[in-house]
């Protein structure tokens, strides 16, 4: 199931604590489907793409850092990091997705992602 499908049986605006399979990662999705704000939409998007590995009383666990790694060769055309390497975006993660980066930063990185 993707991390977008277990959001949507959330009650709208509900928080959900997501970590990382391998790295210890701490973020926050919620269900915001009738968004129209341009980070909201662009963290849905990325929703789409993560699997939950595991579902735990207080969040769950998802493919981040897999997604990463698989995807490490447009992230480095992309030019979006100095680092380009998994260990680097992970470790950076917990703040590029709590609103540290741009929009369009945002944006991008989503969009490099399959």
């Amino acid at each position: 199931m993707t991390l977008f499908d277990y959001l949507k049986k959330m009650e709208q605006g509900d928080e959900l604590t997501v970590c990382d399979e391998i790295y210890d990662t701490e973020t926050y999705f919620y269900n915001d489907s009738d968004t129209k704000d341009v980070w909201n939409l662009s963290m849905i998007e990325l929703s789409k793409k993560l699997t939950i590995i595991e579902i735990r009383d207080n969040g769950v666990t998802v493919n981040l850092s897999d997604v990463i790694a698989r995807n490490l060769k447009a992230l480095k055309a992309a030019k979006l990091f100095i680092h380009c390497d998994t260990d680097s975006i992970m470790d950076d993660i917990d703040n590029i997705l709590s609103g540290l980066v741009p929009e369009q930063w945002l944006v991008k990185f989503v969009a490099t992602l399959k």
